[in-house]
């Protein structure tokens, strides 16, 4: 196992989960539109419940979260052992230990959400897209406290930092305005709740595929996509910051 360890091998399984996610968002969505269905706006689990596009979906996120998972177990290895080498206090340690936790959950259900289409279990598949959606959101934010951490030990975090909080601040704003944006459609009441009838009318629309016209839904469907793909740039920080927790120079 002390392969899956090697700095190479580590950045090369963040530059497969980088591509993995991005490849299965743009195969879905070409297969969405190359169908016939409306380009504007898919929610991301839309595309799984249409027969052409819910293969490649599949497929490639349960790719995805078992990149996920598995790195999650990796970076905090790798960060446990240079944190244990630094003269560093408790605080990176617990940043270090939830990030995993929250990684590593996240993972585990999108594996899960990839066998739910929510056109055949809508509320199982809500509750798993708030599990992952919520631990990814505090793994990005815990790992960006944690940069900060290494950042005020050794100068050349400084520049993981930015990145990784400037990808964070765009992921958080997406999500918020996502959530204002189903709020329009469901009422705060209704969400609040859980009310399923009207998501399953919007999953009617869904299957149809042709006409997406709900505009709050399709604005919350944008923000969606631009959470994704926040998180995906947070993710791919992670190759810097692997090749300078395995680096023998610092610059305190």
């Amino acid at each position: 196992m002390d392969w899956l360890l090697r700095p190479d091998t580590v950045s090369k399984s963040i530059r497969a989960a980088v591509l993995a996610q991005v490849a299965t968002l743009l195969v879905c969505y070409t297969i969405w539109v190359w169908e016939g269905c409306d380009h504007f706006m898919p929610f991301i689990s839309d595309t799984d419940t249409h027969p052409s596009s819910g293969v490649p979906f599949t497929i490639g996120f349960t790719l995805s979260g078992l990149l996920l998972t598995t790195l999650a177990w990796q970076m905090f290895r790798l960060r446990s052992e240079w944190i244990e080498s630094k003269p560093i206090g408790s605080r990176a340690r617990v940043l270090n230990t939830w990030s995993a936790i929250f990684g590593a959950i996240a993972g585990l259900f999108i594996v899960w959400l990839a066998y739910t289409p929510w056109d055949e279990d809508l509320a199982l598949h809500l509750l798993q897209a708030r599990v992952i959606f919520g631990g990814s959101i505090l793994w990005a934010v815990l790992s960006t406290m944690l940069a900060s951490e290494m950042a005020s030990l050794d100068g050349r975090f400084q520049g993981v930092l930015r990145a990784r909080r400037d990808r964070t601040t765009l992921t958080v704003m997406s999500c918020v305005l996502m959530g204002l944006s189903v709020l329009r459609f469901t009422g705060f009441s209704d969400a609040a709740a859980l009310n399923l009838e009207d998501f399953e009318a919007y999953v009617d629309t869904v299957e149809a595929c042709t006409d997406l016209h709900i505009s709050s839904m399709s604005m919350a469907a944008l923000f969606e996509w631009a959470m994704v793909l926040g998180l995906i740039g947070v993710l791919e920080t992670g190759i810097r910051e692997v090749s300078l927790l395995t680096s023998h120079e610092s610059d305190e």
